[in-house]
């Protein structure tokens, strides 16, 4: 079962590398059909911390950012995202790493030296299993963004590619509003 996984991962993962791309015209107008829920997500984050879903529970909105160590648009809107993670009462953003998971951490210290040089000060976490399951196998493109409520569940629409703050902020306080 795990090396089934492993083999999936692998795939997944490098799917979404050569999927990688900015935001365009298409880009920012897609979205997914299907709603995550990532409220029975268990993990790790790149500190080592076992994380589940009380992650989300003190916050009314959670961006959910999925990106890669190796997407340029990704990194770019990293510094803007860290931004966001402290702009708004009962808000955060969460990072989810792509090409690391639980079972192989071979990027962490690529994945270290983006979040330091990005001033991206918020969690990141890796992929797992239930992860994989409930959002991750269906990822296409990087990044990719959802937001969840306090119990995980996703809100609104699932966004592909990089925005700019403005753009980000704008969607931030309508899903805030809508979950108050």
């Amino acid at each position: 079962m795990k090396k089934l996984y492993l083999t999936l991962m692998t795939l997944a993962v490098l799917l979404l590398f050569s999927a990688c791309g900015g935001s365009t015209a298409a880009d920012t107008d897609n979205n997914t059909a299907s709603s995550a829920s990532l409220s029975g997500m268990t993990t790790t984050d790149i500190e080592g911390n076992a994380v589940d879903q009380a992650l989300f529970g003190d916050r009314q909105l959670t961006m959910v950012n999925f990106w890669s160590t190796t997407c340029p648009p990704c990194i770019r809107e990293m510094p803007d995202l860290a931004e966001l993670h402290t702009a708004h009462e009962g808000f955060q953003v969460v990072g989810i790493v792509l090409n690391i998971s639980e079972s192989n951490m071979d990027k962490l210290p690529t994945v270290l030296d983006i979040v330091e040089q990005t001033g991206a000060d918020y969690p990141h976490l890796a992929v797992s299993e239930s992860l994989y399951e409930a959002k991750v196998k269906d990822i296409q493109y990087v990044p990719e963004t959802i937001f969840v409520d306090s119990e995980g569940n996703q809100v609104g629409e699932a966004y592909v590619g990089a925005k700019e703050y403005d753009e980000w902020n704008e969607i931030i306080e309508e899903l805030l509003q809508e979950v108050e």
